[in-house]
């Protein structure tokens, strides 16, 4: 009887000792480590955080990227459209300079020949004759005159930009820029020519400028 009670002394005691144990290893604060929180899986989660954000930039480049290719495309055609642009506005620069020049030249010429005439016409170191040729000359000189500027007034109205128009005695010659002249325009402005001066068709000369 004494016997069958140490054994269950002994027994009660090594339940006892193993619930102190376990109780001690619960409460000692030694947990296991959760999956989550291993360095495998923080590892792994961050190289998720960084592949995501590494994917956001690198869609966020391919937008910088072709933006900046949208954008060099516009500024290479707004360059290109500026060039031409530009070219388009030297030509008319130099058209219009061509035009205004061959004016002022004109001027010059028929000034200086209306001053000689009026001397001429005046003096009475001269002929009788001399004289009234002078006046003859002045007359025709100032119908010239006025002729061309119809001329060239009216030739603009049918499209072209500018015009100059040269009469010498019976004959006309008219220039105007190359881009507008053809076989009827040509014809166009000898009959404006005709009708203005009274000077024929066939001599009437409508030259191009190419400049």
């Amino acid at each position: 009887m004494t016997f069958g009670k140490r054994q269950l002394l002994v027994g009660a005691l090594v339940v006892a000792l193993g619930a102190a144990v376990y109780l001690n290893w619960q409460f000692s604060g030694t947990k296991p480590v959760e999956v989550t929180d291993t360095p495998e899986t923080s590892s792994s989660k961050q190289l998720g955080q960084t592949v995501y954000v590494n994917t956001e930039v690198s869609g966020e480049t391919a937008a910088k990227s072709q933006t900046s290719d949208a954008d060099k495309k516009a500024k290479d055609d707004a360059n290109s459209k500026e060039a031409i642009e530009t070219a388009a506005l030297n030509a008319d620069t130099d058209t219009n300079d061509y035009f205004s020049s061959e004016r002022r030249k004109r001027t010059q010429a028929y000034d200086e020949a209306v001053r000689s005439l009026q001397d001429i016409a005046a003096s009475e170191d001269k002929s009788s004759t001399a004289r009234q040729e002078a006046v003859q000359a002045l007359e025709k000189l100032s119908a010239a005159i006025k002729a061309e500027s119809g001329i060239e007034a009216e030739v603009r109205t049918k499209g072209f930009k500018d015009c100059i128009a040269l009469i010498n005695n019976d004959t006309c010659t008219v220039i105007v820029p190359s881009a507008s002249l053809n076989d009827a325009t040509a014809i166009t402005i000898k009959d404006i020519v005709n009708r203005q001066s009274g000077i024929g068709f066939d001599k009437i000369t409508v030259t191009p400028y190419n400049g």
